[in-house]
């Protein structure tokens, strides 16, 4: 299965607003990966597709760009050596979806900046999360939503920096092992999308 980078990287102001929102809510270095498969993507073949693209090496060469696109830079070799060249996934991932709505995803990503664990209790309020939410959403993806689809993704496919569990990690990591960890996956067509975050305290 091949998978392409997307062509288009036209500035998205609404959409870098809310991420900006999350990254002060959930203390979180929230990450939008876009990318193109060969085949169309449906609700049948979106698990074996996405399991194919987080173990592809564009999955990895995608997650370094966002970090330092977004100027997080937490994912590039710092000068102890290896970043580089340390894959970032996770052995043994599953990656599971569990499928969303349209109604569920604006829920979801409210959720991100109202309730979720907001360690500096930076959450926006429930009108300005609603602002942001829509105006991300109809910039993404565009004016007919009702024919993108949906999946929350189990988040256990990069590497945890083990606040939560104590493992000592092997950098470079990504998530944390907390709630705050969430995977969500956005598709039409031969279009995906995946949101990202994570935060500790």
């Amino acid at each position: 299965m091949r998978f392409t980078a997307p062509a288009d990287t036209a500035p998205r102001p609404a959409v870098d607003a809310f991420l900006s929102a999350v990254d002060r809510s959930m203390n979180s270095n929230t990450l939008l990966l876009e990318f193109g498969a060969e085949v169309p993507v449906t609700p049948d073949n979106r698990q074996h597709l996405l399991h194919a693209f987080l173990g592809s090496d564009l999955f990895e060469e995608l997650l370094r760009a966002a970090d330092r696109l977004r100027g997080w830079h937490n994912l590039s070799d710092h000068g102890d050596g290896g970043y580089e060249e340390r894959p970032l996934r996770r052995a043994g991932f599953r990656a599971a979806i569990r499928p969303l709505d349209g109604p569920g995803l604006l829920a979801r990503l409210e959720w991100m900046l109202c309730r979720a664990p907001s360690p500096y209790r930076q959450h926006c309020s429930a009108a300005d999360a609603d602002r942001l939410v829509r105006s991300a959403v109809h910039e993404l993806l565009g004016p007919a939503p009702s024919s993108w689809g949906f999946g929350s993704v189990e988040p256990d496919f990069l590497r945890s920096s083990g606040y939560f569990s104590g493992e000592e990690p092997l950098r470079p990591v990504y998530f944390d092992g907390g709630d705050a960890d969430t995977a969500t996956l956005l598709h039409r067509d031969r279009t995906c999308c995946l949101l990202l975050t994570n935060g500790s305290p």
